[in-house]
């Protein structure tokens, strides 16, 4: 079966999705011989990985840096690769496919967050999606989403009559994350107080307001210093300017982008990770921080919960009160804390990107019956 990969969403500045599909098309290529793979990208680290297998790759010119261009790339030229090079199946790693596609293809849809709550995503990012994704997804041979959540709002927004709609969790690398760095510690502070961590882009749906909220109110009893690791996004400013501005109580430092080398490290030295997201079609840094062995409070948003499996500590979204609440409970208590570290370690022992790429592997011949 010949399967070309379009992985062309991948591209600076990083956001989650990007970074998960990286993940995906890895570890789709670390799998035994037995599928006849391509790739289309401008990833420097796929395309690096696509050589060391001897993996066919077609590099993206320069231009698809800029969305408007991928799209065209992906709508008009990316049709004629797939007869050109004769290919059999396409697989379509983030939200739209070429809306005339030769062959069939399996759709990885990671979240509807931009046909559910537009005012969350960046007016691009919305119009992109509302223009060519309900039509990827009604075409689509089969659809992947990584949850229970995301696959009932695919079905409650374009009915049954759709290819059928896979479940499979994304993965992290336990190993890596579990291993004690040895290097000197990533979190920039004059002191030695243990730091409440949180990872991700600045953006609306984070719902980081409410964690600056509760921070302010608990700080004090709390002891720890907030350490806000991720790149500035779309609608932020405000939000920047108040971290500048922020003069106590406690301490916040605003960290900026991580490298992949300094993440493990950041995780593993949290006393814990907070994750308030408002909407999310998985929650990866809850998975990463739990397999750091640090333990995990976060919102009750329905795809985060699902990912959690139990083993972090909710609190309803946007309640900052309650958020404190949690924090301050989890800081009184180092049974508590010892329990969600334990019982994070072993949640994340479940989820391997190899198990990923193996349920999607089985995907491939049925989608190609479609």
């Amino acid at each position: 079966m010949k399967i070309l990969c379009d992985a062309s969403v991948i591209r600076p500045p990083y956001s989650g999705v990007q970074l998960a599909v990286r993940h995906e098309v890895l570890s789709l290529l670390g799998l035994p011989a037995g599928l006849d793979f391509s790739v289309c990208a401008r990833d420097r680290v796929v395309l690096d990985v696509c050589r060391e297998h001897g993996v066919p790759t077609c590099r993206l010119p320069d231009v698809t840096q800029h969305v408007p261009a991928r799209v065209l790339w992906q709508q008009i030229l990316l049709p004629r690769l797939l007869q050109r090079e004769h290919v059999e199946l396409l697989h379509a790693f983030a939200y739209t496919a070429p809306l005339r596609c030769p062959v069939p293809y399996v759709l990885n849809v990671h979240d509807t967050i931009a046909l559910d709550q537009p005012q969350l995503c960046s007016w691009g990012n919305a119009r992109h999606m509302r223009s060519l994704m309900p039509t990827s997804i009604r075409e689509a041979a089969a659809i992947v989403v990584s949850s229970r959540y995301v696959r009932d709002r695919v079905l409650d927004l374009f009915g049954e009559k759709l290819g059928a709609v896979y479940v499979v969790p994304l993965g992290v690398d336990a190993s890596r994350f579990s291993v004690p760095d040895v290097s000197e510690p990533t979190a920039p502070q004059s002191s030695s107080r243990p730091y409440l961590l949180f990872v991700g882009n600045l953006e609306p749906k984070k719902g980081l307001p409410s964690l600056l909220a509760a921070y302010a109110d608990v700080a004090d009893a709390i002891g720890w210093d907030l350490v806000i690791a991720g790149r500035p996004a779309w609608r932020s400013g405000s939000l920047v300017e108040r971290l500048a501005r922020y003069s106590g109580p406690g301490k916040i430092v605003a960290r900026g982008p991580i490298s992949d080398e300094d993440l493990p490290g950041l995780y593993q030295g949290a006393a814990a990770f907070v994750f308030p997201s408002l909407t999310e079609g998985f929650g990866l840094p809850v998975l990463e921080a739990m397999a750091s062995g640090t333990p995990v409070v976060h919102s009750d948003c329905p795809a985060v919960t699902e990912t959690a499996g139990g083993a972090g500590l909710s609190f309803s979204r946007g309640n900052a009160a309650e958020l404190g609440h949690a924090l301050c409970r989890l800081a009184e208590s180092k049974d508590l804390q010892n329990e969600l570290r334990e019982q994070g370690r072993r949640r994340a022992a479940e989820m391997t990107w190899q198990c990923w790429a193996e349920k999607v592997c089985r995907i491939y011949p049925e989608a190609l019956d479609y």
